[in-house]
């Protein structure tokens, strides 16, 4: 019912921009009608009483022959016959004192109709009061490859089973009160949601089995701030709340023979699968920015938010397995579970000009978060003979859980020194520390037996060295260069720094109506890595090589401010080197070589 609600929502705002629209031409003829004065001069055409009238409208109806998979071109195109909207706009212009509902009206919309994707939008304000925009869109979603997860038992025309047919409608709305004055508030709401049919596989008693699925997600946001000027800083405070849910569940009614062809005997009949995933997020961030006596500039910024969700699946199964004989009379899974994700970061920047030509800049960065998160896994599966007899049943009942907590902060210094209008370089240097501390518990609730625990702790650091310089020969022709070289933080806790050169030479030149550019970019990466001992197998150190050159270029001729051409070319070349542990016999690493172009 709430998607069907929502689905009624997005259509009145259609109607809404077509009342607008009608409007429009009603006081367009109304005016008309109203002035015995003959029809607006070219000078003046749109202009009626005290509106002004900028308008396009393009319709049209396409239509369609495929020869060929249908589903491959709707996977691919999804464009559909009959009546849509181009590109279509109207803009309402008051241009009357006194007062009136809005200065400017515009409404824009595309894609309506036949296309997989469609737009509307409608800005609206008046000056020293409001401004208002909005901007709702809709993707039809199609994917059924017939050369993607298929069963090889079935005509391959039944198509993947793993495929969906869904309608995606998400939009956001921001109303801003007072949006010239010192003292700005603002509001703001947004919606997205998903639905629709398809298919995916699930895994029962040594075979898989395709099932349908009925996809179910949407997500409502609401924003509130206020911003101004306080004792000469700029600041402002907006917070955020999110309520997101997902629905999504898989069933099927019915004996299914499953994948595998060469198995007759085992099968299901009844299965469903029901994921509800409930959570909201809370984010509050503030922010302010002054600049002291035009030599010391002030920014910073602090965000907190926190996301919680609770997550239940419910599973019911029933068939025979093969290699027993035996029915499964009943196979019942219930995993209830929750996760909690508090995270801040703060920025703050200061630049201080020394004199005319000296600058030095400092940059913190900071960001830590907790994740945590645990569940209860319960099953319970009920055999019966061939002869119908109730067998004994086995009981699974477990508890996981999880705990990350992370912190990074890094800093950027830099100084630049400006030689003369010709001639500037730069100079920094970044460091960033990053320590992760892991948790884990798994416990055994029927035997009490503890599974796994433990607790690891990651820390790492990084140094970099930034340099940069302009040089402009001709007052037309301006040269830069770029180079870092130095560490990066990896994403993956296991593995040590990212060792990287990177440097850029850039060209820029006009001459008359002409402008040329210029760049080559190069790109030095290698990531280091060590694989954990498993079976007997040491631990080795691996190294992945992966270099980088762009070479870039373009001309542009201006002969005037309405017409101007451009031509350019771009060439990219990667080489890429990485080593393989193949654990079979002795382990070796041999390098496998990738060049693209």
């Amino acid at each position: 019912m709430e998607a069907t609600t929502r689905k009624y929502s997005l259509v009145s705002v259609g109607w809404f921009a077509a009342v607008c629209l009608a409007m429009a031409m009603a006081v367009s003829t109304s005016a008309q009608t109203a002035s015995p004065t003959p029809a607006p001069s070219p000078s003046n055409a749109g202009v009626y009483g005290n509106l002004r009238l900028t308008s396009t409208v393009e319709l049209g109806v396409r239509g369609l022959d495929v020869n060929g998979d249908h589903d491959k071109y709707r996977s691919d195109l999804n464009y559909k016959p009959g009546f849509r909207v181009f590109d279509s706009s109207f803009l309402l212009e008051n241009t009357a004192a006194g007062y009136m509902p809005f200065d400017n009206m515009l409404v824009q919309s595309s894609g309506w109709g036949g296309d997989p994707s469609s737009s509307f939008r409608m800005n609206i304000d008046r000056v020293g009061i409001y401004k208002f925009d909005s901007n709702v869109r809709r993707v039809k979603y199609f994917n059924n490859l017939k050369t993607h997860a298929i069963n090889f038992g079935q005509p391959v025309s039944t198509g993947s089973e793993h495929r969906a047919n869904t309608d995606h409608y998400f939009g956001d709305f921001d109303l801003t009160i007072f949006p010239e004055r010192a003292l700005r508030y603002r509001l703001g709401y947004s919606f997205n949601n998903t639905e629709g049919p398809g298919t995916s596989t699930v895994r029962f008693s040594s075979d898989e089995y395709q099932i349908n699925s009925n996809i179910k997600s949407h997500s409502d946001d609401i924003r509130l701030g206020v911003e101004g000027t306080l004792f000469g800083f700029n600041w402002g405070v907006n917070y955020g709340h999110r309520i997101f849910h997902d629905n999504t569940r898989f069933f099927n009614f019915g004996v299914n023979q499953g994948n595998n062809p060469a198995s007759t005997t085992s099968f299901m009949t009844d299965s469903s699968r029901q994921f509800n995933v409930d959570g909201t997020t809370d984010f509050v961030h503030g922010f302010f920015q002054r600049t002291f006596a035009k030599r010391f500039d002030l920014t910073g910024r602090l965000i907190y938010s926190e996301a919680n969700s609770e997550m239940t699946e419910t599973d019911n199964l029933t068939g025979r397995v093969s290699s027993t004989g035996n029915f499964i009379a009943i196979n019942q899974i219930f995993v209830p579970g929750e996760a909690k994700r508090p995270q801040t970061r703060g920025d703050l920047g200061a630049t201080w000009m020394v004199t005319n030509k000296f600058r030095i800049s400092n940059t913190f960065t900071f960001d830590q978060f907790n994740l945590s998160g645990e569940h209860t896994y319960f099953e319970i599966s009920q055999p019966v003979s061939a002869a119908g007899v109730p067998l004994t049943p086995t009981r699974t009942n477990s508890s996981a859980q999880r705990g990350t907590s992370f912190q990074r902060f890094s800093n950027l210094f830099e100084g630049d020194y400006q030689f003369s209008r010709r001639f500037s370089v730069n100079l920094g240097y970044r460091y960033s520390h990053r320590e992760v501390t892991v948790g884990l518990f798994d416990v055994n609730l029927i035997t009490g037996a503890i599974a796994r625990s433990g607790e690891e702790d990651v820390t790492n650091s990084t140094h970099t060295v930034i340099f940069g310089t302009r040089v402009k020969p001709l007052d037309n022709w301006t040269i830069y260069f770029d180079l870092e070289n130095g560490e990066s933080d990896n994403v993956f806790t296991r593995l040590a720094n990212n060792d990287f050169f990177n440097y850029r030479i850039r060209s820029l030149a006009t001459y008359k109506q002409f402008s040329f550019n210029l760049s080559y970019i190069a790109k030095d990466m290698e990531s280091p890595g060590t694989s954990l001992p498993v079976s007997g197998i040491p631990a080795t150190e691996t190294i992945a090589d992966n270099n980088q050159r762009i070479f870039s270029g373009n001309v542009d001729w201006t002969p005037s401010s309405n017409f101007s051409l451009s031509e350019g070319y771009t060439y990219t070349h990667q080489d890429a080197k990485a080593d393989i542990i193949v654990p079979v016999g002795t382990p070796i690493n041999p390098s496998t070589r990738c060049v693209l172009r």
